[in-house]
């Protein structure tokens, strides 16, 4: 399995999205690029983004994502991150990397920016090992406490279903 570039599953969210009738705003989406990817991290032995996110005061951050969408602030995103060429950024997803998306746009879709936040914000959270109180602002957010963390979390789950 391939990993892509932030925008391109930046795209692929926003996409699943709209096929989910949800609208996002570019808190929501940075965060759930980063939640996806650390599900893909965990579930599928693969990242998800071809970089690492970085750790910044209101959590993990592609920077590229944040550069392309920061013009709709708070309101949802309208349209696509575009290539060079004018085309949307595609991510050609494998069936796995899709259900993984699909995934989290479902089960964290519908919830607040700042909720969205919080989850990445907990204590012993990759950002949160990271940024250390700001000491580590803007460095990359490794993957493998990205990783680590999520499949705690699946291990976590299981345990409880």
């Amino acid at each position: 399995m391939t990993a892509f570039a932030p925008l391109a599953v930046a795209n692929a969210v926003l996409d699943e999205a709209r096929d989910q009738g949800k609208s996002l705003t570019i808190m929501q989406l940075l965060k759930l690029v980063y939640i996806a990817h650390g599900w893909s991290l965990a579930l599928l032995n693969v990242p998800l983004v071809n970089e690492e996110p970085e750790a910044w005061q209101h959590g993990p951050v592609f920077p590229s994502i944040y550069r392309e969408f920061r013009r709709f602030g708070s309101q949802p995103i309208q349209g696509s991150a575009m290539g060079p060429f004018g085309a949307p950024q595609v991510a050609n997803l494998s069936d796995a990397q899709r259900s993984v998306v699909h995934s989290v746009v479902q089960n964290y879709g519908d919830m607040h920016a700042f909720s969205l936040s919080r989850i990445t914000h907990e204590t012993d959270t990759p950002w949160s090992k990271t940024y250390r109180g700001g000491l580590g602002s803007s460095e990359d957010i490794p993957n493998a406490i990205i990783a680590e963390h999520y499949k705690k979390l699946a291990h976590e789950r299981r345990a409880t279903s």
